[in-house]
């Protein structure tokens, strides 16, 4: 009688601890690296402008315009160059390169902010600067 006690008690206890930490600790729902990654991957990858403004503000979604490079036409690639969380504050900035089928190929920045927004983390600001040349880490010499 007092094993099944223990097991009845060490059970109530884990399940009162897992339906503490199911909203990410009572910070809000989901990661914002997390978020700013799905971003990346919806809006640059599979060039699903509506689910990538789903992430965001309202004030922000209203700015995210389709991509200028159509999806599936060239190749994307993109690396987390910088990430701070500070709160409920969180900043991600991408190095992204597309190679084109022909002509030369785009390198742009990426700056992500994702801020808590009632319970839920969502991209505050979305902001890219193409820049003149490779990234430093590929430039040679």
């Amino acid at each position: 009688m007092k094993l099944r006690n223990v097991v009845t008690g060490a059970l109530v206890l884990t399940l009162v601890f897992l339906a503490g930490c199911g909203g990410g600790g009572g910070e809000g729902k989901g990661n914002p690296l997390g978020v700013a990654a799905q971003f990346m991957d919806l809006y640059y990858h599979k060039g699903n402008v509506q689910e990538a403004k789903a992430l965001a503000t309202p004030e922000t979604a209203e700015k995210i315009q389709a991509p200028a490079e159509a999806a599936g036409e060239q190749e994307i690639s993109y690396n987390l160059k910088e990430q701070s969380r500070e709160g409920k504050h969180s900043y991600a900035l991408y190095q992204m390169t597309i190679k084109r089928k022909e002509g030369e190929p785009i390198y742009k920045t990426v700056s992500l902010f994702v801020d808590l927004v009632d319970g839920a983390w969502k991209i505050t600001l979305f902001d890219e600067k193409t820049m003149s040349g490779p990234h430093q880490e590929t430039s040679k010499g």
